[in-house]
């Protein structure tokens, strides 16, 4: 599922006029994807790192277990999941091998998380949130516009589901003949 996920990602960035990489090998770790988009004050270079779970039961900072933590060990387990993520020398010396001295945004497009508090700490770690229903609610809206991609097949599958949904409860309630 995670690749599925990343692949819808990685179009929403592209409608959106970003050139993008995916699945980018820095050591045994992984970048998500990084993005770039020329704007007319310059260029936007994202870092973004893409973590959906609909049903969580372990946190997004390292610990998997369903103990309850404190605040204290939730800022520190999201810390150091933003070291590992984003600012390990890793990362950072792959990054600069692919577009040197670039300043890269950090971003987390993320599903349900088992404390919101991990979103506020997150933001406070300097990571900008996109929720993925926001991703997906932009996909299957008429705004953006087409390509054909894989990712796109499943958001017409997604919008054909949601007219065909649409279609029945109008004839429920008379609106079609």
């Amino acid at each position: 599922m995670a690749l599925l996920d990343e692949q819808l990602v990685e179009e929403w960035l592209n409608r959106q006029n970003f050139f993008t990489m995916r699945g980018i090998k820095s050591g045994n770790d992984e970048i998500d994807l990084l993005a770039i988009r020329p704007t007319p004050e310059g260029i936007d270079y994202w870092h973004v790192e893409v973590q959906i779970s609909y049903r969580p039961i372990g946190y997004i900072g390292g610990d998997k277990s369903a103990r309850r933590r404190d605040q204290n060990e939730l800022r520190l387990g999201v810390e150091q999941w933003v070291a590992k993520k984003f600012t390990s020398p890793k990362k950072v010396k792959r990054r600069n091998e692919i577009l040197p001295n670039a300043n890269w945004k950090k971003f987390l497009v993320h599903g349900v998380l088992k404390d919101d508090a991990e979103l506020t700490i997150l933001s406070q770690c300097g990571v900008e949130l996109i929720p993925y229903k926001k991703v997906l609610e932009d996909l299957c809206s008429d705004k953006m516009g087409k390509s054909s991609s894989a990712a796109s097949g499943i958001i017409e599958m997604v919008n054909f589901l949601k007219s065909s949904e649409d279609m029945k409860n109008r004839s429920r309630t008379g609106a079609i003949t």
